[in-house]
């Protein structure tokens, strides 16, 4: 293998084998030096760098992050959209590309037949480069205008990003590649039909907007608006993607039928009276109650505190109260979570995730036929997937197990897991399904359902064919979650391993050795026992263990002279002082048993506490004092 692979996710690529250990959907630059390989991916969620001749890629049609050609007879023959910055350095199969969202530098002669849009500068130096039949000319990152002489220049191709800080200024071009900002008074796009990249406009004046904007033949925004204190008015647009008002601002849009998100900012209002569908969220927290009639799909959120779609059959979320549920009585499937307030949704069909309600007669879903993901609450016959919540971070059903942090309405976000994978991590602390039992298990949620019951079985039945998680899987993870879950069941020693420690403290101290002669008889031996108390820099394990916050970790290994073995343990740091006070640490009893104790028997990780009299815990659970633990402790062999 010849990938090297640093903490920002970089990948360099020496032969085509290499590429197997990428995953095209994971955030990460690419570097390929190899020559003649091919990749067939769709999309790379990252930056692409080529400096190896004639690699291929017959499929790949978007690049999110940048993309630079530095060697010769590269082949991208369906590509279409670079989202940052792109660079042509060496001749290349690149025909289909129409949309360069960030930074555009080509060095050679070219013809980019099929480019329409570019977002940021363009820096040619001496090359003549076309797209399509028009020349391409170098730019600035943007085109100040403060007098109509100056957009009397602008590019009649429309390839330019633009600031518009003068007032009543005239703009002629018909369709414009990059950005607008507009801050003066007044501007006007007479001729203007489509907008391929954002669209901002601001009012600068203390008192508010009292001035209009012409956009009367804006039909298509392939960007974002944005409005902030001022009015709008687009009587022609049917399409846009994200459209935000914030602080004052109003804007009419009596043709737009489909959008992306939309958010209506506090004291701003919008019209939008035959909008069908939304391609993200809807979030009104204006003036107004914005009325929907012939809205029929959000994806995402609907907040619909101030909103009526009385013809609404989908959405993805929705924030809803019972006095609202009234103006949804045709919403028929929610893809994400349910209402978390009673409300009568007489046509839902279809819930996508229900966590922790009992359907009750409060809820009223009462055609409701199937719940995509239920978190159990004795109400499971209508769920094709049944979660158990088994602590404050885990999820399980027959089949996975999921970290979310972020509570139950968030693993959609998150990475699934197999059970194997879960016997695995548990197999990093307990050797046996018997162990499990006994000491992680009743630290579980309980469910006294056939349900868990079969996931338990399950787990029993597959243990013994698992492996435990390998060291270097679960340190070289790129799921921080699933390092941080296997961080609390490996041994310290199997960390300890991989990184550099410094050993703070150590000390050695006589304890009474139970041993067992020929016979069988017991016998009392006098050893020393030592301890090594080890810090770990956190900069080196901060990958591992996401949720540590802390400079340094502590490990305490103590090493039995009878047995030869080694323990180790994690400390926390109140008791790194030494390495007595770390062991001691490691045994946690109630107040009111401590005076009753008769001795600690020690075998290994396990701890047995013999009493004088039986007494009933009470009070809070403090550890030892060097003194108290040792002068109890006996070690078992």
């Amino acid at each position: 293998m010849h990938t090297t692979i640093d903490p920002i996710q970089k990948y360099k690529i020496f032969a085509e084998e290499d590429l197997q250990v990428i995953d095209p959907t994971q955030e990460s630059t690419v570097e390929v030096y190899a020559r003649h390989i091919t990749w067939n991916i769709d999309e790379l969620n990252g930056n692409l760098v080529l400096r190896g001749s004639n690699c291929h890629f017959p499929n790949l049609v978007k690049v999110k992050g940048s993309l630079s050609i530095d060697a010769e007879n590269c082949s991208l023959p369906q590509l279409k959209t670079v989202d940052e910055n792109f660079m042509l350095h060496c001749q290349a199969e690149i025909n289909q590309l129409e949309t360069v969202k960030g930074h555009f530098k080509c060095i050679i002669d070219f013809n980019f037949e099929n480019l329409k849009n570019i977002g940021g500068s363009i820096s040619l130096k001496k090359a003549k480069v076309f797209a399509g039949n028009q020349k391409l000319e170098k730019r600035s990152d943007v085109i100040l205008i403060y007098h109509q002489h100056e957009a009397d220049q602008l590019p009649e191709n429309g390839m330019f990003n633009v600031d518009i800080f003068g007032d009543d200024i005239v703009i002629q071009n018909h369709e414009i590649y990059g950005k607008i900002n507009v801050l003066g008074k007044n501007v006007s796009f007479p001729n203007l039909e489509i907008i391929q990249g954002d669209l901002s406009i601001k009012c600068r004046d203390k008192d508010g907007f009292h001035f209009t904007h012409d956009f009367s033949r804006l039909k298509k925004m392939m960007g974002n608006i944005k409005l902030e204190k001022t009015k709008a008015f687009f009587p022609l647009l049917r399409q846009s993607k994200n459209i935000t008002l914030q602080n004052n601002s109003y804007a009419s849009l009596p043709l737009l039928e489909r959008s992306g998100s939309i958010l209506v900012g506090m004291n701003s209002a919008a019209n939008i009276p035959v909008l069908s569908e939304v391609n993200g969220y809807f979030n009104n927290y204006g003036s107004e109650t914005c009325h929907l009639p012939k809205l029929k799909k959000v994806t995402g959120l609907l907040n619909a505190t101030k909103t009526i779609a009385c013809n609404l059959t989908e959405v993805g979320d929705i924030i809803i109260n019972r006095q609202a549920g009234g103006h949804f009585d045709k919403l028929k499937r929610i893809t994400g979570k349910g209402p978390s307030h009673d409300v009568d949704l007489k046509s839902l069909e279809y819930l996508g995730r229900w966590g922790g309600h009992v359907i009750k007669p409060s809820y009223s879903f009462p055609v409701l036929k199937k719940i995509k993901d239920y978190l159990y609450n004795k109400d499971e016959h209508l769920a094709d997937n049944v979660y158990f919540k088994i602590n404050e971070w885990l999820y399980i059903t027959k089949n996975i197990f999921i970290i979310s942090k972020n509570g139950f309405y968030f693993i959609d976000k998150c990475q699934h897991y197999s059970i194997r994978k879960f016997i695995a991590v548990l197999k990093l602390k307990y050797n046996s399904f018997q162990s499990f039992m006994i000491r992680e298990y009743p630290k579980w949620e309980n469910y006294e359902t056939p349900l868990f019951a079969e996931i338990l079985e399950k787990i029993d039945l597959l243990w013994d064919m698992v492996d435990p998680v390998a060291a270097e899987d679960f340190l070289h993870s790129k799921d921080r979650y699933f390092q941080a879950l296997c961080f609390l069941y490996a041994d310290a020693g199997i960390v300890m391993k991989h990184f550099q420690e410094t050993k703070i403290s150590e000390k050695d101290i006589e304890l009474t050795h139970h041993e067992y002669d020929e016979q069988g008889n017991k016998v009392q031996v006098k050893r020393l026992n030592c301890y090594e108390l080890y810090e770990l820099d956190n900069i080196a394990l901060r990958s591992l263990n996401s949720w540590n916050t802390e400079r340094y970790s502590y490990v305490l290994k103590c090493s039995c002279p009878s047995t030869e073995k080694e323990h180790w343990h994690w400390i926390e740091k109140e008791y790194s002082e030494d390495a007595l006070t770390a062991a001691a640490s490691t045994f946690r009893i109630h107040e009111n048993i401590i005076p009753h104790i008769k001795c600690v028997k020690r075998q290994g990780n396990i701890l047995i506490c013999e009493l004088k009299k039986e007494i009933i815990p009470q009070g809070f659970p403090r550890v030892l004092t060097p003194a108290e633990y040792f002068g109890f402790l006996e070690v078992e062999i």
